[in-house]
């Protein structure tokens, strides 16, 4: 899959001309994106060209609205996997701001289809594009009425009763209900990103962590998770910590992960962490004995759940 993070880049390729495109942000890729995904596919097997994508980094609503900006469902490295793995041949990654927000919709349309001159596009059942949203479905028929593409609108994709959204998704992990959002989401919720180095508290105590910085993902409460966790050189079972650490007066919200039963070197990689069970709740010790104690138990309990 090839990811271009230009208009000119993207216009300059010729194998991208003359498939079906779809536009949107598809934070987390779930299972209403996954239709769209395979729905834009069909189109582009139908007109003999590739499957492109366009989104956006950052979301839209982080840059329009900043203090009501939803917290994310995966980094965009992960986003870039997802629709690597849904079939998608090129991504055209654009920088969200607020140049781009101000285009007409006429604008945005006319240079999409100049850039990829695609012959099919495909778009979710509340797409709406440029200044204030002001474009609509009928605005690319009529578009594409006058340049030769066709227009085509996915339906709403329901489980259990309601839309399957980002936000539903987001509620879900916020409440630590693990089965649901693994369901919409068509896969484990997880949390993934590079390893850091930290201050080795928990190697101290002979429980060694893997740290990942959350910063604007969303997530479940502050507490103890039994969790299975991957990178690019295995996969373990483990315990993990979600939250601020209060023993230490940490102030920067973190998830240190303990992998049973190993202890590989992991910094610097890309860890990806899945959410199995919550164990227990956070809560501050007044030393390193009681703390390690209790991380004893908390990995007896994981091994458990995991077993």
């Amino acid at each position: 899959m090839r990811i271009i993070d230009s208009w000119q880049e993207a216009a300059e390729i010729p194998e991208l001309k003359g498939g079906a495109i779809t536009v949107g942000n598809f934070d987390g890729v779930h299972m209403g994106h996954e239709q769209v995904l395979a729905e834009t596919h069909g189109h582009a097997q139908a007109v003999g060209g590739p499957t492109i994508v366009v989104t956006f980094e950052p979301h839209p609503r982080a840059v329009l609205f900043p203090e009501e900006a939803p917290r994310r469902l995966c980094h965009v490295q992960e986003k870039m996997q997802y629709l690597k793995a849904a079939g998608v041949d090129a991504v055209l990654l654009l920088e969200f701001n607020l140049e781009l927000a101000s285009w007409p919709a006429e604008k945005f349309s006319c240079l999409l289809h100049d850039t990829f001159g695609f012959k099919h596009i495909h778009v979710g059942y509340d797409f709406a594009f440029g200044h204030d949203r002001e474009g609509h479905v009928e605005d690319l028929r009529t578009l594409g009425d006058a340049r030769g593409f066709t227009v085509t609108e996915a339906a709403a994709f329901e489980m259990m009763g309601a839309v399957v959204s980002s936000s539903r998704i987001r509620s879900a992990v916020e409440a630590a209900d693990f089965r649901l959002a693994a369901m919409l989401l068509g896969r484990d919720y997880s949390i993934a990103g590079k390893v850091l180095h930290g201050e080795k508290r928990g190697r101290q105590m002979n429980f060694p962590t893997a740290n990942i910085d959350v910063a604007d993902l969303a997530h479940p409460p502050v507490g103890i998770y039994a969790v299975r966790a991957r990178s690019e050189t295995g996969a373990w079972n483990g315990a993990a910590y979600l939250g601020y650490r209060p023993t230490f007066n940490g102030r920067t919200l973190l998830l240190e992960t303990h992998l049973l039963d190993d202890n590989p070197d992991v910094y610097d990689q890309f860890l990806n962490v899945s959410f199995v069970k919550r164990i227990r709740e956070d809560r501050k010790f007044t030393g390193h004995d009681d703390l390690a104690e209790q991380i004893a138990r908390d990995c007896k309990a994981a091994r458990e759940i995991l077993s």
